[in-house]
């Protein structure tokens, strides 16, 4: 095929011990300026090298060659971002290896487009990459979004949306050093769901600067909500992660406010983001204004290999709003869409626009894992899908199986659910297999009109005719949706006590009884976490979260009685002797502190440790540790000093 200069090549062999000693020898044939990746566990020495569990960590880097492991099972989020690496007229070595099922035959069949060129010869007549170092310009939509940006006034907000490879973070961090010449602390602020998410942006500051100063560097959406300064701009990154009330609380905490996030690709659509946040913004007050990087920087426009990773993951598989009609429940396990290739790119798509985050390796469990049933709301007319539903099998736990993850010591995979409730002490409940909700979507255009409840309640009625006894799902806490899951019938289990990386918000896990024998004890774990919660509230509950918090509180049930004091004294033993979290334990200690307020050094150690609120880095430098876990080892050790004295009788329970 011809192959133009600045269009990215992919080069593929078998990925035996020959293949990847051929690829050291095609590395070897390098030009000096080249920049190469190994992507795998096999890489020679002295070659860049990431294991695909941290390509992310390459998130920002640009290369000119990807040598790239395709074991079984292929990992894909690593092959989209090692893709999204290779600069224009790089090339892409796939050493592949077979595999089985419906993910391995799309698979083989990607492998057969005309892009990728299997190589027969020795690597010495290997093409090599042609990356032609031409001088930086911005593309026109870059400069009409710099202008944009630049022409913003107070109440304005400007929004900039971007796929992949566009040169967002480039043009945003370029803009952020070139706009206060000489900033003041409260000229600029940065903020994003994490921290790593503007590591892009700082690297456009530190080229356009030097440095990155100490205003334009990253603080987290809580620091900035709860800061008394006003900024005169606010900038936030990949913005369509945050909740639409973070996004409401930061917009207050600039005169002029900047979005900018990536659509499409691995990191979602953002269709929610337009559909729901930007709308609510607007009706706070705020002028929208928009600008869209269409062009890539990175490679060539019509770049083969960009549209065959969008193609293998179904990237931008589009999701139509449906027409008004008449609508029909589709039941089935989600392995078939291997063979409905339209109703797939659908069921793609829908999920895309309502998650933010749709990983390439969720489409290769949809069609690996027979445990995952799939439930679709379709218009009778034309097959439009108007919701999904996504439901993984959970297996129950054994009993010793149950107990070891009580102790804080397993965590076996594919158990999410019955790990929760043995982690909550419920051992009976958690021998039951559960159905657990991975993903539930309405089209954004049809929300808002009960079919979110009607998905909940037909899921209830599947899994009763297929005899499990209890349906769960864990999400991000947002109080829209926890009204949702409260309407269905479900009791929220478990609040979550930290941010959760990709939405930002504490994760919360609900769980529902099919089996009116279960209803009772899943009453008396919800009416458990009301009573813990001022614990967890007081001492680690976000700080900026207390509208969240409220929410919280008005769907708990009636507190439940404390425990029997020998089930405190056993979580503190797993504390202080095993490896339960002090997350877990933290009520107990609470209540026995309180019951019996310690006189010994260890015992006044922990109670003055777990006073409210928990500071982990005040409380790593009081206790001369490091980190959070150097903290919890500390109290640990006083945990077990103060249990034996009690035991002793040196202070005898209560």
């Amino acid at each position: 095929m011809a192959v133009n200069t600045l269009f990215r090549r992919v080069l593929a062999l078998r990925g035996s011990n020959q293949g990847r000693d051929q690829a050291t020898r095609w590395l070897a044939r390098m030009p000096d300026n080249c920049q190469p990746l190994w992507v795998g566990s096999h890489p020679p020495e002295g070659v860049p090298r990431t294991r695909p569990a941290q390509a992310g960590h390459w998130l920002g880097h640009e290369c000119d060659a990807v040598v790239f492991e395709a074991t079984t099972p292929l990992p894909g989020d690593a092959l989209a971002i090692a893709a999204g690496l290779l600069r224009g007229g790089g090339i892409l070595l796939l050493l592949d290896e077979p595999g089985h099922g419906a993910w391995s035959r799309r698979w083989r069949t990607a492998l057969r487009a005309p892009l990728v060129e299997w190589v027969q010869e020795g690597p010495d007549r290997w093409p090599l990459p042609r990356s032609e170092r031409t001088p930086f310009e911005w593309t026109p939509d870059q400069q009409a979004a710099r202008r944009l940006l630049d022409a913003l006034a107070p109440g304005e907000c400007g929004v900039l949306t971007a796929a992949r490879g566009r040169g967002k973070s480039t043009l945003l961090g370029d803009w952020m050093a070139g706009s206060s010449p000489t900033p003041t602390p409260r000229g600029m602020a940065l903020t994003a769901p994490t921290e790593a998410a503007v590591q892009a942006v700082h690297k456009a500051i530190q080229a356009h600067l030097g440095r990155v100063p100490e205003e334009l560097r990253y603080h987290a959406p809580a620091a900035l909500e709860a800061a008394a300064a006003q900024s005169e701009t606010l900038v936030v990154d990949e913005a369509a992660a945050l909740p639409v009330d973070h996004l409401l609380r930061l917009a207050r905490r600039g005169q002029r406010l900047v979005l900018a996030t990536t659509t499409g690709g691995f990191e979602g659509s953002g269709q929610g983001f337009r559909l729901r946040a930007l709308p609510a913004l607007e009706q706070a007050g705020l002028r929208m204004r928009h600008a869209r990087l269409e062009t890539p920087v990175r490679w060539e426009p019509g770049d083969p290999l960009e549209r065959w990773i969008d193609d293998l993951f179904l990237l931008g598989a589009p999701s139509a709003a449906p027409e008004p009609q008449a609508v029909r429940w589709h039941w089935s396990h989600a392995s078939e869409l291997a063979t409905q290739p339209g109703r797939l790119e659908a069921v793609a798509g829908l999920l895309a626009d309502a998650h933010y985050r749709t990983r390439p390796s969720d489409l290769q469990r949809w069609l690996d894992d027979a445990a995952i049933h799939l439930l679709t709301l379709e218009g009778i007319r034309d097959g439009a899908l108007f919701g999904v539903v996504l439901v993984g099998v959970e297996p129950g736990l054994d009993a010793s199986m149950a107990e070891a993850v009580w102790a804080g010591e397993r965590r076996p995979q594919g158990h999410f659910l019955p790990c929760v409730l043995a982690a909550q002490g419920a051992f009976d409940l958690a021998r039951h297999p559960v159905w657990r909700i991975q993903r539930i979507a309405v089209h954004p255009h049809w929300q808002g009109r009960g079919l979110g409840q009607r998905l909940l309640h037909q899921i209830t009625e599947c899994a009763r005719a297929e005899g499990i006894g209890m349906v769960g799902a864990s999400f991000g806490l947002d109080s829209g949706l926890l009204g949702l899951w409260k309407r269905g019938g479900f009791d929220l289990l478990r609040a979550g006590l930290r941010p959760d990386p990709y939405s930002g918000r504490p994760g919360g896990v609900v769980l529902k009884a099919v089996d009116d024998t279960l209803a009772g004890p899943i009453r008396c774990l919800a009416a458990a976490q009301a009573r813990d919660w001022p614990a967890w509230r007081d001492r680690l509950w976000p700080r900026h979260e207390t509208a969240l918090a409220r929410a919280l509180e008005a769907l708990f049930p009636e507190a439940g009685p404390d425990p029997a004091m020998t089930k405190d004294l056993a979580e503190l033993k797993a504390f202080a002797e095993r490896a339960r979290p002090l997350e877990w334990v933290l009520p107990a200690l609470v209540r026995q502190l309180r019951a019996q307020p310690p006189t010994d050094t260890e015992g006044t150690v922990l109670a003055t440790a777990l006073e409210p609120p928990i500071d982990w880095d005040d409380l790593a430098v009081r206790l001369g540790v490091s980190g959070r876990r150097g903290v919890v080892r500390r109290l640990r050790q006083a945990a077990q000093a103060w249990r034996t004295r009690v035991e002793s009788g040196g202070q005898p329970p209560g």
